[in-house]
C-alpha cells in the first residue's frame, strides 16, 4: 500500500552520457550516504562496439536493471545526473584505485556516494539448472497496452488449472521484486511443479510492458488482469473453468473487484489485501508505522488530518490550496524534528521544503490516489461468492489484520459465500516474511523468502478446489 509521507524520496533513474573509454567497464557495488541513511546501489557498465551502456540495481527499493543514460568521464573525474521526483540528483566523483567516490546532491540536500569494482569471482553464477516445468515468455494485450509476462506450465502434456498473480501498489515487475525479494517468482516455482500453471506480468511501464506515461487507477489495472484471464482462457493447455486470481496488497483488492463481476473466476486468494475504505487503511498504516518508528506526536496528528483533508478534496474537488499550505507546514515541522546531522545535510531548507511540497502534492492529486482514498473494497467483497483464501500477516503494519478481517468476514457473509478461509500467519509482515516488528524499514534486511509453511498453505488450499 502507498503511504504519502512528506519525506525525501530517492527514485533512482540514472542519466549517463555516452563516452568512448572502457575504464569503468564491469560491475560496481556501493552506496549513497545521505542524512544518516545508506542506500545500496549496484551499477553495471558494459562497453561494446565503442559504446557504453549501463544499468543499475537498487536492492532496497526493489529496482533491477534500470537503464542508465548520459554519463561523462574525463581524466579521473566521473559525473552522473539523476532526474527523480524530488529533483535532479547529481553524482560528482573521482576514479582512483578501482573505486569511484564523491559528492551526492539532490533537492538542496548533500551527501556522499561510493562505488567499488566487483571482482569476477565475487559475482554470483547464473542459475543454469533446468526448472521442473515449462516456462514461456508471452504477451497480453489490453487495447493499446502490451504486458510482458511469464507463463509457467507443468511439464507433462495436458490441461491445467491456473493462477494469475496480481502485484501490489507501485510499479512492480512480474516477480513483484521488493528489496531483492521475489515473491511471485517463488510462488510460481512452488505451484507449477505441483500441477498449477501460473501467469505473472510486468506492470504497465516496467520491464516489457508499455503504458507508463500516465498513472493508472486500481480500476485501470483491473482491466489489465481481465485481459490476462482472457488470454489464459484461449489456451488449450489451461482449464478455462479453473482459473483463479491471487493478489497481493492492492492486488487483493483487484482480485475482489474482478471476481465480483466475473463468474468465470474459479477462486480468489488475497495476500494482505484490504477490505476497509482507502482513507481508513491509509490512516491505520500511517499511525502504526509512525508509532513503531518513533515519529513525533504532532507530525502523526497532522499526517492523519491530512488524509481527511485529501479525502474531502478528492470527493468535492475543493480545498487543494488549503492542503498545499498544510503540506508545507507539515514539511517544515519534519525539518524541525530532524537531528543535527540531518539538518546539516540540507544546503537550502526553503528549496528542500518547496520540493517536498511539489512532490507530495503531485502524489496526493494523482488519479491513483484519488481513486484509492475514495474506494471501499467491501462493496466488491460483498459480491464475491467464489472460494476465497484470505491471508494476513500478524505483524503487518500496512494492512493491519484485525480491522480488515472483521470487515472481510462481514462482507463475505453478506455475499452468502459458503467457502472462505481466513488465516493470520504468525510472526509475518506485509510480505509474509518472518519479521521482528513488521515495519517496512526491516524489509531490506530480512531473508528473501516466505515464512515457513506459507507456500504449503497456498498450494494445499488450491489443490483442494481444483482438479
Amino acid at each position: 500500500m502507498r503511504t504519502i509521507i512528506i519525506s525525501l524520496i530517492l527514485c533512482l533513474f540514472f542519466t549517463i552520457q555516452i563516452f568512448s573509454r572502457s575504464t569503468i567497464d564491469g560491475k560496481w557495488e556501493g552506496a549513497i550516504d545521505i542524512m544518516g541513511t545508506e542506500l545500496i546501489i549496484i551499477v553495471n557498465f558494459i562497453y561494446a562496439y565503442e559504446k557504453l551502456t549501463a544499468t543499475i540495481d537498487i536492492p532496497q527499493q526493489g529496482a533491477v536493471n534500470l537503464p542508465l543514460t548520459n554519463v561523462s568521464i574525463e581524466n579521473d573525474s566521473v559525473y552522473f545526473e539523476l532526474p527523480a521526483g524530488p529533483g535532479l540528483a547529481v553524482f560528482d566523483g573521482r576514479y582512483e584505485d578501482e573505486s569511484i567516490s564523491g559528492k551526492f546532491t539532490q533537492a538542496g540536500i548533500t551527501g556522499t556516494f561510493y562505488l567499488n569494482r566487483t571482482q569476477i569471482e565475487d559475482i554470483e553464477p547464473i542459475d543454469k539448472e533446468p526448472r521442473p516445468y515449462r516456462e514461456e515468455n508471452v504477451y497480453v494485450f489490453n487495447e493499446e497496452i502490451k504486458l510482458g509476462c511469464t507463463l509457467t506450465i507443468p511439464l507433462d502434456e495436458g490441461s491445467y488449472p491456473a493462477v494469475v498473480l496480481i502485484t501490489g501498489s507501485g510499479v512492480q515487475d512480474r516477480d513483484e521484486t521488493i528489496f531483492g525479494f521475489k515473491p511471485f517468482r517463488i510462488l510460481a516455482d512452488h505451484l507449477t511443479p505441483n500441477g498449477i500453471a501460473v501467469l505473472r506480468c510486468d506492470d504497465r511501464g516496467i520491464g516489457e510492458s508499455t503504458g507508463g506515461l500516465t498513472a493508472p487507477t486500481t480500476k485501470d489495472l483491473a482491466a489489465d488482469v481481465v485481459a490476462m484471464v482472457e488470454f489464459l482462457m484461449e489456451r488449450g493447455d489451461i482449464r478455462n473453468d479453473q482459473i483463479g486470481l491471487c493478489g497481493h496488497s492492492e492486488g487483493g483488492i483487484i482480485a475482489a473487484m474482478i471476481a465480483a463481476e466475473n463468474n468465470d473466476i474459479a477462486f480468489v486468494i488475497s495476500m494482505a489485501g484490504s477490505s476497509v475504505p482507502g482513507r481508513d487503511i491509509l490512516k491505520a498504516q500511517a499511525q502504526l508505522i509512525f508509532e513503531i518508528e518513533g515519529m513525533g506526536e504532532e507530525i502523526m496528528r497532522k499526517q492523519l488530518k491530512l488524509f481527511d483533508l485529501v479525502y474531502d478534496a478528492a470527493k468535492t474537488g475543493e480545498g487543494w490550496d488549503e492542503i498545499e499550505a498544510f503540506v508545507r507546514e507539515l514539511s517544515l515541522l519534519s525539518v524541525e524534528e530532524m537531528t543535527g546531522e540531518q539538518k546539516n545535510a540540507i544546503e537550502d531548507i526553503d528549496r528542500f521544503v518547496g520540493q517536498q511540497v511539489r512532490t507530495g502534492m503531485a502524489g496526493l492529486r494523482s488519479n491513483w490516489y484519488r481513486f484509492f482514498i475514495l474506494y471501499d473494497p467491501a462493496k466488491d467483497w460483498r459480491k464475491v461468492t467464489q472460494p476465497v483464501l484470505a491471508l494476513f500477516g500478524e505483524l503487518d503494519l500496512q494492512v493491519p489484520p484485525e480491522v480488515n478481517i472483521k470487515a472481510l468476514t462481514e462482507a463475505l457473509e453478506q455475499a452468502g459465500n459458503t467457502d472462505y478461509t481466513i488465516k493470520t500467519i504468525p510472526q509475518s509482515n506485509h510480505l509474509f516474511q518472518k519479521a521482528e516488528t513488521g515495519s517496512p524499514s526491516e524489509y531490506a534486511q530480512l531473508e528473501k523468502e516466505f515464512i515457513d509453511g506459507f507456500l504449503d498453505i497456498v498450494l494445499r488450499w488450491i489443490k483442494e478446489r481444483v482438479e
